[in-house]
C-alpha cells in the first residue's frame, strides 16, 4: 500500500548534510535579527503620529494613544446603544431583507453567467458562489442603469419579473443537473473531487493535506473574520456620514430615483461618472417605495463586498498554495484592517475596487495555469489541467479569460482608475502571455512557419477580454458618450470635450486631482505612510507580505511565480496611486487584496514551534487592536444599535439647516450654495459641486433686482442655504466660485430680495426666505 506524501508551502529543497550544517549556524543571527525587526516595527507602528487627531487633543497624538482612549466600555456602550440605552434592530429588518433579495438575485444572475461559459464545472463550490456574487452584483448594477436610461428606474415590476424569472431558470438548472449526473468527464461538484478521482494511483491530490506542523496559523483563524464582518454588516446599515457619500454615491441614485430615469447631472459632475456599485441602491429604493431607506440597502450591499473579497482570498489561498491556513490568514489581515472596515461601513467604493481588481486577478492567475502543479498532483496533474484554466489555449482557458476581463469591466464600472489599474495590464498580460507561449513552439525546430495563425492566436485572446471588458463596463460610458458627448466624461477633456465643460474647469478639476510633485522627498514620505503612518493602517500587512518575499526560497516554482505575480502586480498598483493620483490614502486600497494575500504567505515562514507560538501572539493582540479601533467610531460610525428614525435626524450626523428646513418646510425648492453634500435633504433642491456652474451665481449674476426675482420664481426657489464654511474649505482645496461673497448676499437683503432666517447659535452657514414682492412677481407655491 503506498502512502500519501503530504506537502505544504514549508516543504524545503532537498539538502546535503554540509548545506544544512552551515544554514543551522547561521539561524540563530538571522532568528535575532528578524525578532529585533519585528519588534522595531510594532514599536514604530504604535508610535506613529495621527495628525487628524492633533488639532482635536491640542498636541501630538500617537496611535497607541488612540486605542487607549477607545478601549473604555463605557464610552463604547454609550456610542452603541445611546443614553438611555436601547437595541432597536427591527427597523432594519425591511433594507436587510430587500438586500439579501437583490444578493440572491445576483447570484442566481452570476451562477447562470458562469454557467454559460461552463466555469462553474471548472470552480470548485466556493469559487463558483464568490465569482457568481461577484459578476452578478455587476448584472444586477447594469441593468439597473439600463432600465434607468430608458426611464423605469423607479418602477418595482422591472425588477421583481426579471428577478423571479432569473431565480426560476436558476433553479430549474441546478435540479435537472442533480437529477441527470452528466457523461461530461469535466463536470464535477467540486474541483477537489474532481482531482481526487482523476489522481494517481498514489492517491495524490492538487490540495494536499499539510502536517499540522506545518502550518503556524492555520485556517481555524478564519474565525477571527468574524466579528470585524459583524462591524462591517452592522456599520453598513447605519445612515451615511461621509461626505462623498452623500455628494453622489447615493445622492446620484437618489435623483435618478426621484426624477424617474437615469440623465445627464449637470450640477454634479461626480453623478455622470461610473456608478456601478451603487447603482442597486436605485433598485432598493424601488422596492422599498423609499429612497432613504433603499439608500441603505445600496450601502449594506456595497459594504457586503469587503466579506466577498475576504473569501475570494480564503478561495485563493487554497488554489495557488494548496493551503487552506494561507486563505484564512489573508482573509482575516484583509478583513481586519481598519481601513478596508472603514470605506465599507461608510459606504464609500474602494472596497468593491478592491474585490473586482482581485477577482480579475485570481481569473487571470487560473488562466495562465497558477491553480495546478503536477508536482502536487501527480499523474492527476494532466487531469486537473484539463479542468483548470491553462495556457494551452483550450475553451476553459478563454472562459476564465472571459470572467477576468468582465470582473476588469466591472471594476471600471464601479471606478474610472480600474481602466489603469486592471483593464491595461490585463490586455498587456494577456497578449505577451500569448506571444511568450507561441514564440516557445515556433523556436521548436519541427515547428512550421504560421505567422498568420501565430497573430491570429495571439488576437482571439486579447479580443475576448476586450468584449468582456465591455460587457461588464461598456454601458457606463456608452452613456456617457450618448448624453455628454464624452464616453470618459469629466476625463480627457482635451480629446472627447464633454457637457458642461471648459478649458477653465478641466484646469480646475486637473489642478485638484493630479499629485502634488515628484520630489524624493515626497516619495520618502508617502513611503513611510504606506508602510507605518497611514491612519487606518494594520500592523499586519507589510511585515506579513514582506516575509512572504524572505520566503521564496522555500516555495516550489509555481508558489514562487504567484508570489512574484502577486507582488509584482501590488507594486505596480502602488506606483500607479503614487505617480497619477492625488495621493489619498484609501486610493491604494485596491491593492489591499494582493498585500493580504502575500501575507497569508508571509506568516507561514516557519514551521517551528517558536514561529507558532510567536505568530499567533502578534497577530491575536493586533486584531485586538484593529477590533478596538474600528469600533471606537474614530474610524467611522458606531452607533450600531440606536434607531434609524434617531439617527435620520441626530443634529451630530445631519447639517442642523438640513434639519431645519426638513422639519419647517412650506413648500417649493431649496437652493444651496457651497453645499453639495445633499442626501438627506428632502425637499426639492438645486445645488451644484465646485466643479460645475455656480447656480446661485447663474441666477444673479449681471441681473437686475427684477430679474433675478424672476429666474428665481421661474426655478420655484423659495429658500436659499449659504454654507460659508463649506465655501472656504473649497477655496483652500478645490477652488470655487470668486463670485459668492457676503457682499452680493448683502445687495440682495437690502434689495428686499432675500429674507434671513433666525440664526443657528454656532453654525457658520445662514438661511433666507425669498421675499415675495409687491410688484406682481410670483412666489413659489
Amino acid at each position: 500500500m503506498q502512502h500519501r506524501r503530504k506537502t505544504s508551502l514549508s516543504d524545503r529543497e532537498v539538502a546535503s548534510p554540509a548545506t544544512r550544517s552551515v544554514a543551522a549556524s547561521r539561524r540563530p543571527f538571522w532568528l535575532v535579527l528578524g525578532i529585533a525587526a519585528g519588534a522595531a516595527y510594532l514599536l514604530a507602528f504604535y508610535a506613529a503620529p495621527l495628525p487628524s487627531f492633533e488639532a482635536m487633543f491640542e498636541g501630538q497624538f500617537y496611535r497607541f494613544d488612540l486605542i487607549v482612549l477607545a478601549a473604555d466600555p463605557a464610552s463604547l456602550a454609550a456610542a452603541f446603544f445611546g443614553d438611555p440605552p436601547q437595541v432597536v434592530l427591527r427597523d432594519r429588518l425591511a433594507i436587510l431583507a430587500a438586500a439579501a433579495a437583490i444578493a440572491a438575485v445576483a447570484a442566481a444572475a452570476g451562477w447562470l453567467l458562469l454557467a454559460a461559459l461552463g466555469l462553474d464545472r471548472r470552480l470548485d463550490r466556493l469559487e463558483t458562489a464568490v465569482f457568481a456574487l461577484a459578476a452578478g452584483m455587476n448584472v444586477v448594477s447594469t441593468y439597473v442603469l439600463a432600465v434607468g436610461l430608458l426611464g423605469w428606474i423607479h418602477h418595482l415590476l422591472v425588477y421583481t419579473v426579471p428577478a423571479a424569472l432569473v431565480l426560476a431558470a436558476a433553479g430549474r438548472i441546478s435540479w435537472r443537473r442533480s437529477l441527470r449526473p452528466s457523461t461530461d468527464p469535466h463536470a464535477r461538484r467540486g474541483h477537489r473531487e474532481a482531482v481526487r478521482l482523476s489522481a494517481s494511483p498514489a492517491g495524490q491530490s492538487l490540495y494536499p493535506s499539510p502536517p499540522d506542523e506545518a502550518e503556524p496559523l492555520g485556517p481555524r483563524w478564519l474565525w477571527a473574520a468574524l466579528p470585524f464582518t459583524l462591524v462591517i454588516l452592522f456599520g453598513g446599515l447605519l445612515p451615511p456620514i461621509d461626505f462623498d457619500v452623500r455628494e453622489y454615491h447615493l445622492q446620484a441614485p437618489k435623483e435618478f430615483y426621484q426624477q424617474g430615469r437615469v440623465d445627464f447631472l449637470p450640477h454634479n459632475v461626480y453623478g455622470n461618472m461610473p456608478l456601478g456599485a451603487t447603482m442597486p441602491a436605485a433598485a432598493g429604493m424601488a422596492v422599498l417605495d423609499d429612497w432613504w431607506r433603499g439608500a441603505l440597502v445600496g450601502k449594506t450591499l456595497v459594504a457586503a463586498f469587503a466579506p466577498l473579497t475576504a473569501l475570494a482570498l480564503f478561495a485563493a489561498g487554497r488554489r495557488f498554495f494548496n493551503s487552506a491556513a494561507v486563505g484564512a490568514l489573508a482573509a482575516v489581515v484583509f478583513l481586519s484592517t481598519p481601513w478596508i472596515v472603514q470605506v465599507s461601513t461608510l459606504g464609500l467604493v474602494e472596497g468593491a475596487s478592491a474585490c473586482y481588481l482581485f477577482l480579475a486577478f485570481y481569473a487571470f492567475a487560473c488562466y495562465r495555469g497558477n491553480g495546478a502543479s503536477e508536482k502536487d498532483a501527480g499523474e492527476g496533474a494532466e487531469v486537473a489541467r484539463r479542468e483548470s484554466p491553462g495556457r494551452d489555449g483550450a475553451p476553459g482557458s478563454l472562459a476564465m479569460l472571459a470572467a477576468a476581463g468582465y470582473f476588469a469591466g466591472a471594476g471600471l464600472a464601479v471606478k474610472y482608475p480600474a481602466a489603469l489599474l486592471v483593464i491595461v495590464p490585463l490586455v498587456a498580460a494577456t497578449a505577451f502571455g500569448v506571444w511568450r507561449s507561441r514564440a516557445a513552439v515556433a523556436r521548436r525546430p519541427d515547428a512550421p512557419l504560421r505567422l498568420g495563425s501565430n497573430i491570429s492566436r495571439i488576437w482571439l485572446p486579447v479580443a475576448v477580454v476586450v468584449l468582456a471588458v465591455a460587457a461588464g463596463g461598456g454601458l457606463w460610458l456608452a452613456k456617457n458618450a450618448a448624453l455628454s458627448g464624452n464616453p470618459t466624461y469629466p476625463l480627457l477633456y482635451r480629446v472627447f470635450g464633454g457637457a458642461t465643460r471648459t478649458e477653465a474647469k478641466d484646469r480646475q478639476w486637473q489642478d485638484a486631482h493630479r499629485p502634488d510633485g515628484y520630489h524624493p522627498a515626497m516619495l520618502a514620505a508617502d513611503l513611510r505612510r504606506l508602510l507605518l503612518g497611514s491612519e487606518w493602517h494594520s500592523p499586519l500587512v507589510m511585515p506579513l507580505a514582506a516575509l512572504a518575499l524572505v520566503r521564496l526560497r522555500r516555495l516550489d516554482d509555481r508558489r514562487r511565480r504567484t508570489v512574484l505575480l502577486t507582488a509584482g502586480y501590488a507594486a505596480f498598483v502602488l506606483m500607479c496611486w503614487w505617480l497619477f493620483t492625488h495621493r489619498i490614502d484609501r486610493f491604494w486600497l485596491p491593492a489591499l487584496p494582493l498585500l493580504a494575500l502575500l501575507a497569508g504567505v508571509g506568516a507561514g515562514w516557519s514551521s517551528a514551534a517558536w514561529w507558532r507560538r510567536t505568530a499567533a501572539a502578534v497577530v491575536g493582540l493586533a486584531l485586538l487592536a484593529n477590533l478596538v479601533t474600528v469600533v471606537s467610531g474614530a474610524c467611522g460610525d458606531n452607533h450600531y444599535f440606536r434607531s434609524l428614525a434617531h439617527l435620520r435626524a441626530d443634529p451630530l450626523r445631519v447639517d442642523p439647516w438640513h434639519l431645519h428646513f426638513n422639519a419647517h418646510w412650506p413648500g417649493g425648492r431649496l437652493l444651496t450654495v457651497g453645499d453639495a453634500a445633499v442626501f438627506d435633504l428632502a425637499m426639492p433642491i438645486d445645488y451644484n459641486t465646485c466643479f460645475d456652474d455656480c447656480r446661485f451665481e447663474l441666477l444673479v449674476k449681471d441681473r437686475s433686482p427684477d430679474e433675478i426675482r424672476a429666474a428665481l420664481a421661474d426655478r420655484e426657489i423659495t429658500h436659499v442655504y449659504i454654507a460659508w464654511h463649506e465655501i472656504a474649505r473649497y477655496r483652500r482645496t478645490y477652488g470655487y466660485s470668486d463670485f459668492i461673497q457676503p457682499e452680493v448676499v448683502e445687495r440682495l437683503v437690502a434689495a428686499d430680495i432675500l429674507e434671513p432666517l433666525p440664526l443657528i447659535d454656532g453654525h457658520p452657514g445662514r438661511g433666507y426666505r425669498v421675499v415675495t414682492t409687491p410688484a406682481g412677481v410670483r412666489r413659489a407655491p
